[in-house]
């Protein structure tokens, strides 16, 4: 029989045995442990109100005057634009392969 098997039986018996032998430790613990649970999750409940009533009263975008839209307007045209510039830079990759390609046509010459 493996060893572990016989450990692993001995302790659960003997946690068994402890757990009925100090079993009003065992609730003394569980009567502690559940107030400070409450209390750190109405704590983190709080926080989380709190910050919902920060935000809500925070400034958002306000389109309303057509400066400001035709400012947010011309940004996002101005990423538009770098991101396409972007698109067209060739690629590492197709670098290598044209460079090969004109290799191997050098050599077959």
């Amino acid at each position: 029989m493996p060893v572990l098997l016989i450990a692993g039986i001995m302790v659960s018996v003997v946690g068994l045995t402890l757990f009925f032998v100090w079993f009003g430790a065992i609730l003394a613990i569980i009567k502690a442990i559940i107030p400070l649970g409450l209390m750190a999750g109405g704590a983190v409940a709080a926080y989380l109100g709190w910050e919902e009533l920060r935000d809500r009263r925070s400034p958002t975008m306000d389109f309303s005057s057509p400066d400001e839209a035709n400012r947010y307007k011309s940004e996002a045209k101005a990423y538009q634009a770098e991101l396409n510039e972007m698109k067209d830079v060739e690629k590492p990759v197709e670098v290598i392969e044209a460079t090969i390609e004109k290799t191997d046509s050098e050599e077959t010459k």
